[in-house]
């Protein structure tokens, strides 16, 4: 009997080539530290832009950026996957990163999760951890969102930057702003699940989209960031006391002058009142939260 000899052969693809091998590291990297800063500063001042699917997907920079905001953006965390966020101390840094051609945003997420590895000995796990959470649903009298016109603009970010150039300034400036006791976030062509996203940062808590809008939106929030979560509805009393976060300055965990402001409408009534749009209460859910082993407070060199 004659036995047939199986030699390896390359894997290739239906066309016959060989896969391109997974893209892992930037092609090269900076990292500056900034020098301490002192006085009253917000809580955050940073700025992302580059990598796939933007306007200049070859460099990636985040500039002001501290070391929760870089470990957050690498792993696409929500402030409540994020629990120890605040330990990490308001250093920040000026990263610098030439990304390979062709890397997809999964491969891009690598990259800086890999440089964190690298550069601040970053060592981690995931748990799951059992979360109340909010469903955002059309208000009982319908909603007020304002359609965006076809206009190009550049999309302001639904979450994560905030800016406080004073009182009013959300009124001139697109993004999350908070100053006080109080915030706002200016936004165009925003979805509802963006606008969803934007309130689990603030609550700390899972929110999703249950709206059925399918729409893209100009959305103006104003409200009080003190206990943002306790509505003087039956939702947000549901919740009272807890689902506080470690992110600061806009949303339950505001801190700073005026943080015992209660002129303002909290988060669920602004919500209710400005956008025709409800939180209701979910039922408990299972979220996977980022635990940090060990991490470096200053990068090694460059």
């Amino acid at each position: 009997m004659k036995l047939a000899l199986l030699l390896p052969v390359a894997l290739v693809s239906a066309s016959g080539q060989t896969p391109a091998p997974a893209k892992t590291e930037f092609e090269a990297a900076s990292i500056r530290v900034n020098p301490p800063r002192t006085g009253f500063h917000f809580a955050s001042e940073s700025t992302a832009s580059g990598g796939p699917g933007t306007a200049d997907p070859g460099l990636f920079r985040c500039t002001g950026c501290s070391l929760a905001t870089l470990i957050s953006k690498a792993f696409d965390l929500r402030d409540y996957q994020f629990p120890g966020k605040s330990s990490l101390g308001d250093r920040t840094f000026d990263v610098m990163a030439k990304v390979p051609a062709g890397a997809t945003p999964a491969e891009f997420r690598t990259m800086q999760q890999n440089l964190l590895k690298e550069r601040f000995s970053l060592t981690f796990h995931f748990q799951e951890k059992s979360l109340r959470g909010y469903h955002l649903v059309i208000a009982k009298n319908g909603s007020k969102l304002h359609e965006s016109d076809n206009t190009e603009h550049p999309k302001a970010p639904a979450s994560g930057e905030q800016h406080g150039f004073g009182p009013g300034a959300g009124h001139a400036h697109e993004g999350l702003v908070a100053f006080g006791g109080t915030a706002s976030f200016r936004g165009n062509h925003q979805t509802t699940a963006d606008l969803a996203r934007l309130l689990a940062d603030q609550l700390s808590l899972p929110v999703d989209d249950q709206t059925g809008l399918t729409g893209s939106y100009d959305i103006t929030l104003s409200w009080s960031g003190n206990n943002s979560h306790q509505g003087t509805h039956a939702e947000g009393a549901a919740f009272a006391g807890g689902g506080h976060g470690d992110h600061g300055g806009a949303g339950g965990g505001a801190s700073g002058p005026g943080a015992g402001d209660t002129s303002g409408p909290t988060l669920f009534d602004a919500l209710q009142a400005q956008l025709g749009l409800r939180l209701m209460p979910a039922a408990q859910t299972t979220a996977r939260v980022l635990i940090i082993d060990h991490v470096e407070q200053l990068p090694v060199e460059n």
